[in-house]
This record gives structure tokens, sequence and C-alpha cells, in this order.
């Protein structure tokens, strides 16, 4: 539909969505740290590891008081759905609402495939159905507005209604092009509201078409790309090691806070001790000692498997960077090590960031090679927003405004949970203004803040 080449080995093992599929919901929320939640899939979109966890048996819990004996979510729709924010994610760099990202995911998570190659999109979400019959629509005066913080129940409800509505405005014919003049607006820093009118008109005209068209009939498109060549899947049983390791890994990937940390990596030490000549198992449990803060020799054991891994070379890269607040030299000795972690994997952007960030922290002078391998893996890190955060940075020093403006738009003007307004908009509105002291003085206070915050409770 975009017109795009279907990704191929140029893309680089680092950049591959990595699925991870266990359990069925209650077992993926204790995964994911949020039992009981309802949580049916994830998506976290890091650079050198995008990864999204979906269940893989059926199971839903999700009520919040509506009626859940109709068609529930499956399997199948939620990995489409996450992989879809992969998809939006890694090749567009737009700010999107909230409402627009899950409604857009919402959209494709029902695509048919044929055995031709053909493919329909626009089904409809059928498990979205009881949510949109028996809540109230969301006003969008409210949806429309990035500054406004949703309340719990609209939150909840943007998946079912921003369905609709990003259903309407993709393939209704009248209302063409309106959603790419809106989000074009709010990317410029315009207010969305008034965007919103200037893009849609009359917005309470738009919500009565929107609620008729609750009743369908709804539109959609059959494609059959030209050339289609079916795709060749290989598939493998996973090894004892991987099979040892692979729950404690997955709780590592998630994200772990400080505390969670140290029980993590006492699993992984213990699942991973009778395979010490596991390439998977020693990168996993090195991983998950640097975030446990104990920075022991998992990577050298790595680097002993395969010398020529680029994850065991960054891993270990990592470890000496560990040590960097005590001893600065502790810098200068990751960085052959991250050298040839991008030597062996150019395309894998973490030992490029860290590499940068060796000089940065270690209050050095930063130089031009490492300024140019960050701005190179821009292609392989755009969806990464602490990405796009230290290259902002990295631009406003170098006094590129209008450059460094492009790169935070995106994280600057999407909406956002908090009361608070998003302290990007004020670093964008220093740079429009051409204080460029003033815009560096504010993204240091977010460096600043998010240190405090990480220091203080995760321990990534």
């Amino acid at each position: 539909m975009q017109n795009m080449p279907v990704p191929g080995p140029d893309v680089g093992d680092a950049n591959r969505l990595k699925v991870y599929c266990t359990g069925d919901t209650d077992r993926l929320g204790y995964i994911l740290n949020a039992s009981g939640a309802g949580i049916g899939g994830i998506y976290f979109g890091r650079a050198g590891n995008p990864s999204s966890f979906v269940p893989a048996r059926e199971k839903r819990s999700l009520s919040r008081g509506i009626d859940t004996s109709g068609p529930q979510l499956d399997i199948r729709s939620t990995l489409f759905h996450e992989y879809t924010h992969h998809f939006m994610l890694t090749n567009f760099s737009t700010a999107y609402p909230h409402w627009y990202t899950e409604g857009f995911a919402e959209l494709y998570s029902t695509i048919r495939f044929n055995p031709d190659g053909s493919f329909h999109v626009g089904d409809v979400p059928q498990h979205r159905g009881e949510m949109l019959k028996q809540l109230s629509d969301t006003k969008l005066t409210r949806l429309l507005d990035t500054k406004v913080k949703l309340s719990g129940l609209e939150y909840y409800q943007s998946y079912s209604f921003g369905w609709l509505l990003a259903h309407y405005l993709n393939f209704h014919p009248a209302r063409k092009g309106q959603i790419q003049t809106y989000l074009s607006a709010v990317n410029r820093g315009e207010d969305s509201l008034a965007a919103a009118k200037a893009a849609f008109g009359d917005l309470d005209a738009l919500q009565r078409e929107v609620r008729r068209y609750k009743s369908g009939p709804f539109l959609g498109y059959d494609i059959k790309p030209a050339n289609y060549v079916e795709p060749v899947v290989t598939m493998r049983r996973m090894t004892a090691a991987e099979e040892a390791v692979m729950h404690a890994h997955m709780r590592s990937i998630r994200g772990v806070t400080r505390s969670q940390a140290k029980d993590v990596a006492s699993d992984l030490r213990r699942n991973a001790a009778p395979y010490p000549d596991s390439l998977f198992a020693q990168l996993a449990l090195a991983e998950a000692e640097i975030d446990a803060q104990n920075f022991d020799a998992a990577a050298d054991r790595a680097i002993a498997i395969n010398a020529e891994s680029p994850l065991a070379h960054y891993w270990k890269g990592m470890v000496a960077m560990g040590g960097g607040e005590n001893d600065k030299a502790a810098y200068a000795a990751a960085r052959p090590h991250l050298v040839k972690a991008r030597r062996l994997d150019p395309k894998d952007p973490r030992p490029a960031i860290a590499y940068y960030q060796s000089f940065y922290d270690a209050a050095e002078a930063v130089p031009e090679p490492a300024i140019i391998a960050l701005e190179e893996v821009f292609p392989y890190a755009s969806y990464d927003p602490t990405y796009r955060l230290l290259l902002g940075r990295q631009l406003l020093d170098e006094k590129k405004g209008d450059i460094a403006r492009s790169v935070l738009a995106p994280i600057a003007f999407g909406s956002h949970s908090s009361d608070e307004e998003n302290p990007l908009q004020a670093v964008i509105a220093a740079i429009d203004a051409k204080n460029l002291d003033e815009a560096r003085t504010k993204m240091a206070e977010i460096f600043k803040k998010a240190k405090d915050a990480r220091d203080g409770k995760n321990a990534r």
C-alpha cells in the first residue's frame, strides 16, 4: 500500500523485529510486569533491539465493565497490531497522537492474506465492537487536542474509537488527504486542535459522520502486489540453552527496575550456568548482569565462544563503561570493543551510540568520527525516542538548530499522558525563537531529570 520494497537482508539482524510469544495474557502480564492489567501485546521501539510481546494461547480478561461475551481479541490480530507499530515508527518520522497510533495499528491488525499474494485491508476488528457499542464516543474536541490528558476510560476507548476514526479518515473518499494535513500541521508545531479544525472542518459534523459510520458499510482495499514471490519461512526448535534462559531473558528484554534487575540476573546466572559454551545464554546473561550493575565475565565468555560476535563486543564495551562513574579510564577501555562491534555489524546502531556516549559521559571532547557515527545510524535508530534526544542534543551543541528541530519534533508534538506539557516543546520554542543557548539549557534539564529518575528507579 505504501509502495515500499519488502525488507530483505539489508535491514540487518539487529533491526529486525523480534517477537516473543508466550503463554496467555495472564502469563504475558507477568513477563511485562503488568499482572492483571489485561495487556494483549506490547511493542518496544529500542534502537538495535526492537521487540514485541504477544500471547501464544487465547485467553481474554479485558472487561472494565464491558460485556466480554462477544468476539475476543485473537493472537493473530495482536501480532499484526504490534507489527504495525514497528512498521509505522521505523518508516515514518512523524509525531502521532495516541489515538492514531493505536487506531492505525487496529486498522491493519485485521489484514487478510490470500494464497496468490493479494490482501484485503479494512475489515472490522470484531473484538472492539462491544466497546464501540456500549461506550459513548470520545469527544473529538478532546481526542484531537494533544494537550488534553484523556481520562482512563477515554484512553481505553481511544483504541476502538481511534480505529473507527482512523478507518473513516483513511478510507472515506470525502475525507481523502485530511489526516495527512492534520499530522503535518501537528509536526510543524501548530496547535493540534486548531490544526484539526483546519484539516477536518466542523468537528461536530465530523463527530456525527463518524457516529453514523459505526453502522457501516465499512470500506476497504483489495491489493495485489506486482511480481509477488511467496516468502520462505524457516523454523527450528530452540536449543536446550535457549529454553533454559528464555523466561528470564524475556523479562530482561522487557526492561527492569533496579530491584527486578538483581532477581532477573540471578535467575539467568543460575539457568545459564550449565551452558558456558552457549553464545545466546552468555549474551543474555551479560545484558542482565549489566542491568544489575554486576559487571562480570559473561561478555568475556561470549567473546571466547565467538570472537567475531558483534553483540559480545558490544556488551564487553558496556561492561567497561559501567565502571566509568568511578574511573574515567573505563570509557577508553570500552572503545576498542565498541569500534569492533560496529565494524562487525555496521547496521546495529547500539555500538555507534555507545561509542559517542563514551566521550560525552567522560566529559571529553567528542571527536568527529564519534559524531559522524551517531548521525550515520539515524536510518536504523530514528524510531527510538532516546536516540532522538541524544542526536538532538548533539545538534544543538553544534548550533544546528533547524536540523535539531526536525529530529526532536516527532517526539515533541505527539500526545502524552502527563498533565504537564512535554518539555521538548519548550526546546522547540526556543529553537524557533533562534535562542539556541536557551534550547541547550532546557535540553540539559531534560537529561538531568531523566538521569535522576533512572538512578532512583529504573535500570533501563
